[in-house]
């Protein structure tokens, strides 16, 4: 009896069975038909596919066959087997995408991790400037913190946006941020701006392309947050001008949490030295070391499960299978667009783009709170919406931004338009509960975030308990030294993703 095994690689497709359902079968039609191909409770209605997306039934099958294999012999998984489907789902998102090179492209488990690579990559020094926004996503906003708290002499530069605005005010506002922060800075050191390419809250298709010419054309290092894109909007990034790009796979292109990836042209990958954690292939610096070996440091610098990066292949298929990326993209957009109109109309408020130049597959709508209680921000607030969405079976995203409470929610193709109208009606009453009790809880001053700043300064400040009535009782307010985790936690909901 031989017992043998063959270590040639095995393509992901003689793996994985679950797909065969895409051959034998049509797609349904946009909209509620594709409900029961996606894993959701009962009655849930999920209008927040921008935090953590959803993974298909088939892209969940096909992961458990991925992993079945990966238990069938971990040793030739490890040593061999994973890493030739994992160049070539490089290969599938470097075409995708429009890089010049599969070896422009690594995986990465999310956006915040790529990120949080390349910045710490970059060797600070007293005198240089890292550029972010009022808008940046919290981690990398936290990031860019802790890269100043450490390096002695380093300056942060904030541009601020407010919304509703337009572009052209934007790019104006950049250039004019850009051309004072290259008049103040050093002679000779390294200027790095972080853009979004869409902005998570307020969800804002940005001119980032534009944007990253301004900062070309002086010399500016850019470092593109595009967490929202790959799945949402079209990308040539070989084009883009940009010396780094980073975008979840997981959001918009329906493969399991957590998988991204990282695009560097090959010039940006001479500062790239090391991944996080550092990898065994690393090499120090000096006349003996190639000129980067960054891209084999990324194929293993540590033990993961990479069924989430194989899922790339999988998901690719069942987006085909449904109609396309192109076909996707425009349902998504139109519905948007439509379900914020109805949206606003149901709740008697007002969309925050009313004329969609920032609007791709997410909407924000402002809530029906009276003027004075907008006013003036409350954690509380927020984490009262969010709990009372979640004891209804539904979410959308809900945050504060310019003065004003807005709910951002998404658009996917298992979305109709009525959703966004069972959604209004739902925040209709929300509020006005919040409203009632907030005015009865008697919230103490000093547990009240007084702006979305200072809670990231003093993320205790508002924090609030929770009675035990399934989320829907009354917030009721805990100091912002002790605080008691029951129900209503500690997490804002406007920083989440």
């Amino acid at each position: 009896m031989s017992n043998t095994q063959s270590i040639a690689p095995v393509p992901i497709d003689q793996i994985v069975k679950a797909t065969n359902i895409l051959q034998k079968s049509s797609a349904p039609e946009f909209g509620h038909e594709l409900l029961p191909y996606f894993s959701f409770k009962q009655g849930f209605l999920n209008l927040n596919n921008g935090s953590y997306g959803a993974l298909p039934k088939v892209v969940t099958e096909a992961c458990n066959e991925l992993m079945a294999w990966q238990e069938e012999n971990t040793d030739f998984y490890y040593r061999i087997g994973f890493i030739p489907p994992l160049i070539g789902v490089r290969e599938q998102l470097a075409q995708l995408v429009g890089a010049s090179d599969v070896d422009e492209l690594v995986m990465v488990p999310n956006a915040s991790t790529g990120l949080g690579v390349v910045l710490r990559n970059f060797l600070w020094q007293c005198g240089d400037t890292i550029i972010r926004c009022n808008t940046t996503y919290a981690t990398v906003y936290k990031t860019i913190q802790y890269i100043h708290d450490v390096t002695p002499g380093l300056e942060i530069s904030e541009f601020q946006l407010l919304f509703p605005t337009t572009r052209q005010a934007i790019l104006d506002g950049w250039q004019k941020h850009i051309t004072n922060v290259k008049a103040n800075a050093p002679q000779g050191q390294k200027i790095v701006a972080v853009i979004d390419s869409v902005v998570a809250n307020p969800a804002a298709a940005m001119p980032w392309k534009e944007m990253v010419k301004i900062c070309k054309d002086v010399g500016i290092w850019t470092i593109i947050d595009g967490a929202h894109s790959v799945g949402q909007e079209d990308l040539h990034l070989a084009d883009c001008g940009a010396d780094f790009f980073v975008s979840n796979c997981h959001k918009w292109l329906n493969t399991k949490r957590g998988a991204a990836f990282l695009w560097m042209p090959k010039e940006s990958q001479k500062i790239m030295l090391t991944t996080i954690p550092t990898s065994a292939s690393y090499v120090t610096p000096g006349p003996d070391r190639p000129e980067t070996n960054i891209v084999s440091q990324f194929q293993y610098n540590g033990t993961i499960d990479y069924t989430t990066y194989l899922s790339v292949h999988v998901a690719l298929q069942w987006r085909e299978w449904v109609g396309g990326e192109a076909a996707i993209h425009q349902y998504c957009n139109n519905l948007a667009k439509q379900g914020g109109a109805l949206l606003a109309q149901t709740m008697n408020t007002k969309v925050m783009d009313p004329n969609g130049e920032f609007t791709m597959a997410m909407v924000n709508v402002t809530l029906p709170f009276p003027s004075d209680f907008q006013a003036q921000y409350d954690a509380s607030v927020g984490t009262a919406l969010s709990n009372k969405l979640l004891a209804r079976n539904m979410y959308a995203v809900t945050y504060y931004h310019n003065s004003l409470w807005w709910t951002r929610a998404s658009a996917q193709i298992w979305n109709e338009l009525s959703d966004f109208e069972i959604l209004g009606n739902a925040l209709v009453t929300i509020c006005s509960e919040i409203v009632s009790e907030h005015k009865n809880a008697n919230v103490p001053q000093n547990c009240k975030a007084v702006s979305f700043s200072s809670y990231l300064e003093q993320p205790l400040q508002g924090a609030v308990a929770l009675d035990s009535n399934n989320g829907i009782g009354a917030p009721r307010p805990v100091t912002s030294t002790k605080v008691t985790l029951v129900g209503y936690h500690t997490q804002l909901a406007s920083i989440r993703p």
